[in-house]
């Protein structure tokens, strides 16, 4: 069990660290270690709330009220959430994550603070006399340009992944005349995603993406690629937090990818601005803008979805959590929407349950008011029930653990009426049944493959995918 009023002998070392990189400056140098985390900072919530629901090793006893920790001794506490999060919910670990981006660096630095304790009398003596444990002096001039450098790396954090993905359709004829191959293969997809660190509260994010499809699916170069074209993307955002308020803030045009969102906003484009409120564990989420979900490439009129979403989360226990919520969109043709109907409202509910260490289940239903396009004589022979979902999971590919592994299993029921977007890669008023092996052969590779069995839900017309991926993150 933690015990808060003892002192870790990694900050012991902190004295050594000052002055290899801070020369003659080292209580300057060093102040970014010590720099106390504000008591109304929103980290000590967070991670009281993980050390609550016992999820962070060595930490038994949260945080006291009114103690104020510094950015070292909170970066202590991340690095063992972090290394803990396959035995986390999804929640969970958005919690570990949003801390681990905010105390990235400290944590780097633990990490050197850590090699330092173990050094023997004779290389402490060494750079205390201003010598590197190679025995090279610093130069002035390199004590500067260290300096610097970890100002910049205090400030700045780059991450990413290289995709390469291949898809091979096998659906029968509109016409009728039988089954029809095709492949999309050897899809290049480069994201790199920036972070600058404004100040204790404020981030800046610009995230660059790059796509190439090698097949020959779709040559065409646009400044906002599809899947099945080659260009170049853009986001750029801002995140925020005003703890006073329990208040965190998204606004810009960033790419949003949430399981937990799903029946509205899960893997699109997104141009807006995202609250989340709450100190305790329930959380509400508003979301208002505009998405990029292609109706006009499915046969409707739109290119962009608006869209006002209200959703709530709240995690029972370490096993049990809900998200629900509900959304106000555009109507789209291409779903046989009526568009003379200002807004669609569509409402859900997504329920998860984790069975142990190595099984997770989650199932949900999602509904709509959507109106059928009169001037469309497909649209009455649409079905409008509501949409659901199941998913089973064994086991979790973990990133940082080689060999890991998950097998999951997946079905949906997407009625085009009843679903606001092309969820998962399920098709316009589709229904499937899905199979997929993900697995990590080294640190930071993920090879993915599915083989998914698709129907149309009023037509029957097969639709079937596989999919083989190979990422590599960084």
């Amino acid at each position: 069990m933690k015990q808060w009023n003892k002192c870790s002998k990694t900050v012991l070392a902190m004295g050594i660290a000052a002055m290899v990189f801070g020369g003659a400056t080292q209580v300057e140098a060093a102040s970014n270690f010590l720099a106390e985390v504000p008591a109304n900072d929103w980290s000590y919530e967070t991670a009281n709330s993980l050390i609550s629901q016992g999820v962070v090793p060595d930490y038994d006893m949260a945080i006291p009220q009114g103690r104020v920790l510094s950015r070292l001794e909170m970066a202590m506490i991340v690095q063992q959430a972090v290394s803990n999060e396959s035995a986390m919910t999804a929640e969970q670990k958005a919690a570990a994550e949003k801390l681990k981006e905010a105390y990235y660096y400290d944590m780097k630095k633990l990490s050197l603070l850590n090699k330092l304790d173990t050094l023997d009398n004779a290389q402490v003596q060494s750079i205390e006399s201003g010598k590197a444990a190679g025995g090279d002096s610093f130069t002035p001039e390199e004590r500067a340009g260290l300096k610097k450098a970890a100002e910049l790396a205090d400030k700045l954090s780059v991450s990413g992944y290289v995709r390469i993905r291949n898809d091979h359709f096998l659906k029968d004829q509109k016409d009728g005349t039988g089954e029809k191959r095709s492949t999309r293969a050897n899809m290049i997809h480069v994201d790199v995603d920036t972070t600058y660190k404004i100040n204790e509260n404020w981030q800046g994010h610009a995230d660059i993406g790059y796509r190439n499809s090698l097949s020959g699916f779709d040559e065409r170069r646009t400044l906002a690629p599809n899947e099945n074209q080659t260009g170049f993307t853009w986001d750029t955002y801002l995140t925020g937090t005003l703890p006073q308020l329990g208040l965190d803030v998204k606004f810009g045009k960033w790419n949003e990818w949430n399981i937990y969102g799903w029946g509205m906003d899960i893997d699109c484009d997104f141009e807006g601005f995202q609250f989340r409120q709450g100190k305790k564990d329930f959380k509400t989420f508003f979301t208002a803008g505009q998405m990029d979900l292609w109706d006009d490439a499915m046969g409707g009129t739109r290119n962009k979805e608006k869209v006002t979403s209200l959703r709530f989360f709240y995690p029972f226990d370490k096993k049990n959590d809900i998200n629900f919520g509900m959304s106000w969109s555009s109507p789209m043709q291409s779903r046989y929407q009526a568009d003379d109907q200002h807004r669609v409202f569509y409402y859900y509910a997504h329920g998860h349950h984790k069975f142990d260490k190595n099984w997770d289940l989650r199932a949900g239903m999602i509904a709509s008011n959507a109106k059928r396009d009169a001037s469309n004589p497909l649209a009455g022979t649409k079905t409008k029930q509501p949409g659901r979902w199941i998913q089973l999971q064994y086991k979790q590919a973990e990133l940082q653990n080689p060999g890991t592994y998950s097998i999951v299993a997946d079905y949906r029921y997407e009625p085009a009426l009843s679903w606001p977007t092309v969820t998962d890669w399920c098709g316009l008023n589709e229904r499937f049944l899905r199979l997929g092996f993900n697995y990590v052969p080294a640190k930071n590779i993920l090879l993915d493959t599915f083989y998914q069995w698709s129907r149309d839900i009023d037509t029957g017309a097969k639709d079937d995918l596989y999919r083989f991926q190979a990422q590599f993150f960084f």
